[in-house]
């Protein structure tokens, strides 16, 4: 059996991306001075200071599902996030936003 243990981004800012994911997802930090884990109840993301800045579009993105849509990209926004676009379509709802190294995910509304 095999599942997925930990989602993995580089960054530049350790501090400010354990922060920002830590309290995005209510996830626990582990201590660690180039690569950390935040621990979750079901996933854990990683993350680790990268040597030179990631530039790849598309690299990897969190699809995070949630009830309160509005709610919580107005949560996320005020953590640092910030707004790229709203897809708004009856079948496929999701607001894209970036973390604050510029990392793209979507808040799904799930209902």
């Amino acid at each position: 059996m095999i599942r997925l243990g930990s989602v993995v981004i580089n960054c530049a800012d350790l501090e400010r991306m354990t922060a920002f994911w830590a309290a995005a997802l209510h996830l626990d930090p582990a201590p660690g001075d180039r690569f950390r884990v935040l621990r979750g109840t079901a996933v854990n993301v990683s993350l680790q200071v990268a040597l030179t800045r990631v530039s790849a579009r598309d690299q990897m993105h969190f699809d995070l599902y949630t009830d309160d849509q509005a709610g919580e990209v107005r949560r996320l926004r005020e953590l640092g996030a910030t707004f790229v676009r709203h897809h708004d379509d009856p079948d496929d709802d999701y607001v894209v936003l970036t973390d604050p190294e510029g990392n793209e995910f979507c808040v799904c509304a799930v209902s």
